[in-house]
């Protein structure tokens, strides 16, 4: 996905960068200093996705977002500000975040996530899904390279992440969240210690105060909670 960021001081702007380029399927392809620089770099590299400061100088980001909507209906905004009385504001102009800073890696990745899920719901497809890349699974010696669609579901296991396909089991000392960073709107964290693919996901059940995920053609659950359930159900209705 192309990520615009628009922010007056440099040093935010390399910083947001940074957090950025660790993610594969973003790709920050320009920067803007002020609302007019932003409208501009809009017609130039139709983004799909724009990072605004709200306190720009010329244009506030407000108003240059709004000009931006009429040129591109499909831009997804994330607003960031170091205050919080815009936040109405933020969202009559359908954006799908607001950061206050100071940003936190986290909270950026969380608000990309979230854009990523709403861009795939109304049928535009991620970069990050369409090109599908195989995941790197480092063991001893070894290096294995894994399709995401063969993955059943990842579990945090004491200080292991076992990542559960059809036929193995692949045991990692990457964290979860790692996994979760890198692969697509089809895996959804159903639990704090799982993440599951949408794609192979056959059933959910009951479980006492929990519920229990399974898969096709494989027999091991992975936890749902009860918070997640909801959730779980709207992402599945929209995929079917």
């Amino acid at each position: 996905m192309k990520i615009l960021i628009a922010e007056d001081d440099k040093a935010s702007r390399k910083l947001l960068k940074c957090f950025i380029e660790t993610l594969p399927q973003f790709q920050v392809v320009a920067e803007a200093a002020n609302g007019e620089e932003l409208i501009r770099s809009v017609m130039e590299n139709k983004p799909d996705i724009a990072l605004v400061d709200i306190d720009m100088p010329l244009l506030n980001g407000l108003e240059a977002v709004k000009s931006c909507k009429k040129l591109l209906p499909s831009l997804e905004v994330i607003f960031t500000t170091g205050h919080d009385q815009y936040a109405l504001d933020a969202f009559d102009v359908s954006a799908v975040d607001y950061i206050v800073k100071p940003i936190e890696r986290d909270r950026l990745y969380t608000a990309l996530e979230r854009v990523e899920k709403r861009l795939y719901q109304s049928g535009i497809p991620s970069e990050k899904t369409s090109k599908n890349k195989d995941i790197m699974i480092k063991r001893n010696n070894q290096i294995t390279f894994l399709p995401p669609e063969e993955i059943l579901f990842i579990e945090k296991m004491d200080r292991k992440t076992v990542i559960h396909t059809k036929d193995n089991k692949y045991e990692t000392n990457e964290p979860l969240t790692t996994y979760e960073n890198v692969l697509g709107p089809r895996f959804m964290a159903t639990h704090r210690s799982y993440l599951i693919n949408l794609d192979q996901l056959a059933r959910v059940e009951t479980a006492g105060r929990m519920y229990e995920a399974y898969f096709k053609n494989y027999n091991e659950p992975a936890r749902v909670s009860k918070q997640k359930l909801v959730e779980l159900q709207h992402l599945k209705s929209v995929s079917n």
